[in-house]
């Protein structure tokens, strides 16, 4: 099958390729009991931020001690008018309309056993209207409340008006390669629907490597030449992460000069930070950040959530707003760069990457899945 590569920020060179993916027989992972680091987890509004109304509120939930959910909604400011979720385990309500001034919005979940831990969203609402086109609302708010970000224009939450993509775990065009700006070699395959001690509809990836080898996987997912702002919101649950050196997830868009932008971001063990991709004159680099992550540390058998933001001007200079991770909201710090080329692909093109970069010099395997993996766009 010949498909148009996804460009990776270490490659020198776009290129094309006939590519033959084998779905090996994926190795059986042995599971412990499943955890989400803590059972709500809130993609919008995030605790702590600035935002506009109207928004759109948004949270997953798994149950509690043991149980599945049976109910899931959410109030504001103490209301006893409760907004139910679409299912127990998912709320997604667009055009929550909100006065200007500090709001408590509280998620609760119940199980047969009753009521579980309930989670708040403390925020800030702001006059005007959510950010479209090329521009934004930043508020360079931590989710402690503090903290800088990098510059304006970006968006602390998801806003009403953002274009979501479909589940990108569902679509069957994921194909996959060794990633040839890494040493040794790798194998990889995917298979979705996997079924994982919380999901039958989770997407799984598996790949052997050798030498600190890594694998990449890819989806054309929408053609938009106009969207300058973007948050990616997935949850991740990866059975070895002490074999797991980088795990990148990357965005790449065609600009209507057709210039394609690159927005790379990687969890990395070498640098213990979300590192961000760039350009210089002649190539593109990783560089290190304030944010911390080290992949190698995360919980083993967990899921655990994941959001990053970025954003361009019309030049192709891209901007990463910031990572929410479990829950944690940290804005990056002078984070800011031209990331722009001209790689000869068709205008529009909107492509995710997922890699995984192998830790041991010798060999070994990583087996992770991915649940609910969106783009929202704006």
């Amino acid at each position: 099958m010949l498909i148009q590569k996804s460009y990776h920020p270490f490659c020198r060179v776009p290129w094309r390729r006939v590519l033959h993916l084998s779905f090996a027989v994926l190795s059986t992972a042995v599971f412990v009991q499943a955890a989400l680091a803590q059972n709500i987890t809130v993609g919008s509004p995030l605790n702590g931020t600035t935002t506009q109304s109207p928004l759109l509120v948004k949270a997953h939930n798994i149950g509690c001690k043991g149980l599945a959910p049976t109910a899931f909604a959410f109030m504001i400011d103490g209301s006893s008018t409760a907004h139910w979720g679409a299912t127990p385990y998912d709320i997604e309500v667009t055009n929550t309309s909100v006065s200007v001034g500090k709001h408590i919005i509280r998620f609760k979940a119940w199980t047969s056993a009753g009521i579980c831990p309930e989670v708040d969203s403390t925020i800030q609402v702001a006059t005007g209207t959510p950010p479209s086109g090329g521009s934004g609302g930043s508020s360079d708010t931590g989710g402690d409340g503090s903290g800088s970000g990098s510059t304006g224009g970006g968006s602390d939450s998801i806003p009403s008006n953002a274009v979501a993509s479909a589940d990108l775990d569902t679509l069957t065009n994921w194909p996959g390669e060794h990633d040839a700006g890494t040493p040794g070699t790798s194998r990889g395959s995917t298979l979705f629907p996997a079924t994982t001690p919380l999901y039958d509809d989770a997407r799984q990836f598996y790949m052997t490597y050798t030498g600190r080898g890594g694998h990449r996987w890819h989806n054309s997912f929408a053609k938009d030449t106009t969207s300058t702002h973007f948050i990616m919101d997935t949850y991740v649950y990866v059975v070895n992460p002490d074999q797991l050196a980088n795990l990148e997830l990357d965005l790449n868009q065609v600009m209507s000069d057709g210039r394609t932008v690159i927005y790379g971001t990687q969890c990395s063990t070498y640098s213990h930070t979300w590192e961000w991709s760039y350009y210089d004159s002649k190539s593109p680099h990783w560089h290190a950040s304030n944010i911390p992550c080290d992949t190698r540390k995360w919980t083993a058998n967990t899921w655990h959530h994941i959001q990053v933001a970025f954003h361009r001007d019309n030049n192709g200079y891209v901007t990463h707003d910031w990572v929410n991770f479990d829950g944690t909201h940290t804005n990056f710090t002078a984070a800011a760069a031209g990331s722009a080329k001209a790689l000869g692909w068709a205008k529009g093109s909107m492509i995710m990457n997922v890699q995984f970069d192998g830790w041991n010099k010798t060999s070994g395997n990583i087996t992770a899945y991915f649940h609910k993996t969106t783009y929202y766009r704006w």
